[in-house]
């Protein structure tokens, strides 16, 4: 005769019992850490695949703060020349008013006293525009550099002995010794020697004035339309530099955005599908205690009946 609360039904009862307990404290741990990857689902590939994503992920991000450190490099330079290239606009200013002859050669004085100060401030500017101690407008400081390496991304190469240039991810930026906003550097000359042990009488002469103007070579009209052109040369290397990071900033901005995407698809809880779950779980729990008590109770009846027909 089989009983209701046969041992082999309360088993296959227990073990139900205990599925629908792992499914549902799977569940809540799925949904309280927000990852698919608990103990009771491990799914080495998928994590090896997730955790390869954010590797990546973080290395892109150490990519990205180096591209904003090369192009707050490249804005600080800009800005430097820019700077440098109001006050040569002045000094051809002052240079051209200063070689007429409405003039006096005592104004003249006057006029080239602003000269020298803005001649001095150039040089003050190409030699402190520095970023993190590293000149970046002034190539014939022996602190600066030959070339600068950024990278924007993980190497490309395993190559021990590749070259740097070797490394698609690698933007070297040469050239940093022939940049050089001096004054000296842009061909502009110094007033100094005619303001000098002047008396207070004296002035400067026309002469002096044309020869400050004269550029260094024949396809310029002047000294400052050369230094001009210097410096827009040196603005249009930097320039040209600058977009590059751009670009590459939003390409890793992009990339970034796909990979987290592509990891969040494999690693993150899908919350709708795991709270159904954990009430589908809960209600076989509710169900399976409900079944066991039942059966407790129907083998106890049983046993009841039993021992009343024997006596």
């Amino acid at each position: 005769m089989v009983f209701i609360g046969d041992k082999s039904m309360q088993q296959s009862l227990q073990r139900s019992l205990e599925k629908a307990t792992r499914e549902n404290a799977d569940a809540m741990e799925k949904l309280a850490s927000g990852s698919v990857f608990t103990k009771f689902d491990n799914r080495p590939s998928d994590r090896k695949l997730a955790e390869g994503l954010s590797f990546k992920i973080r290395g892109l991000a150490a990519a990205k703060r180096n591209i904003n450190d090369a192009v707050s490099l490249l804005q600080t330079a800009d800005s430097g020349i820019q700077q440098i290239n109001d006050m040569v606009l002045r000094m051809k200013e002052i240079n051209i008013a200063a070689t007429n002859t409405t003039i006096s050669d005592q104004e003249r004085k006057f006029l080239f006293v602003e000269y020298q100060a803005l001649h001095n401030e150039i040089q003050r500017v190409a030699e402190t525009t520095t970023f993190n101690g590293v000149p970046i407008l002034n190539g014939d400081s022996p602190d600066a550099p030959q070339e600068m390496i950024f990278r924007v991304g993980d190497p490309t190469t395993t190559d021990e002995m590749a070259a740097p240039e070797d490394d698609l991810n690698t933007i070297i930026f040469s050239g940093m010794k022939d940049v050089v906003a001096t004054p000296f550097g842009l061909g502009l000359s110094s007033a100094q020697d005619f303001i000098e042990g002047l008396d207070p009488t004296d002035g400067i002469s026309i002469e002096d004035a044309q020869e400050l103007l004269l550029p260094l070579e024949d396809q310029h009209a002047t000294v400052y339309d050369e230094a001009i052109d210097k410096l827009a040369s040196m603005r249009a290397v930097y320039g040209g530099m600058q977009n590059r990071m751009q670009r590459a900033l939003e390409f890793s901005d992009v990339l970034s955005e796909n990979l987290s995407a592509a990891r969040s698809n494999i690693a993150d809880t899908d919350y709708a599908s795991e709270v159904s779950r954990m009430t589908a779980s809960r209600i076989l729990m509710q169900a399976g205690t409900a079944v066991l008590a039942q059966s407790g109770f129907a083998s106890s009846l049983s046993l009841q009946l039993l021992s009343g027909l024997s006596s």
